[in-house]
């Protein structure tokens, strides 16, 4: 197996990050006002928690982060987080999810997984992730799904 010379990190893209942070942002307001107004209707007592559960979830997805290193594998800032050597990894395999089939690359570690999807990372990282993967697991561990569906890919 090849060796990683430097620690990749892989998240959203920033601009996703930046309308994530502005929308969260004017919802929180809206939700803070609906709540300090003196005669609010009956359904803003609905409304205003559902607003609060969508600000926490666009922060929080903003936060995720793949760290992929010479040594193991890092997913963080998720409510699941994952945190695995390279032989650990049992199993890799790769399917088509969703009306645009989009890719989602499975690692299988123990007795856990982690999905990765491109529609994520969108298609340079997605591809520099596959190409990591390749590097440092044994070509058997992958999947003829996998293997298929990679040779489309590129």
């Amino acid at each position: 197996m090849k060796q990683i010379l430097t620690e990749e990190t892989f998240s959203s893209p920033q601009w996703l990050k930046i309308i994530c942070y502005f929308f969260g942002i004017l919802l929180a307001i809206t939700g803070f006002n609906l709540v300090m107004q003196n005669d609010f209707a009956q359904e803003v007592v609905f409304l205003t928690p559902f607003l609060l559960l969508i600000v926490v979830s666009m922060f929080m997805y903003t936060r995720l982060k793949l760290v992929i290193s010479n040594t193991d594998i890092r997913f963080t800032g998720g409510l699941k987080q994952h945190h695995f050597l390279w032989t650990d990894i049992t199993r890799i395999e790769m399917k088509m999810v969703g009306k645009y089939q989009t890719p989602v690359c499975i690692l299988y570690y123990g007795e856990k997984s982690l999905e990765l999807d491109r529609s994520f990372y969108l298609k340079r990282q997605f591809n520099r992730i596959l190409s990591l993967l390749e590097m440092k697991v044994a070509p058997e561990l992958f999947s003829r799904q996998y293997k298929t569906i990679c040779r489309h890919l590129i």
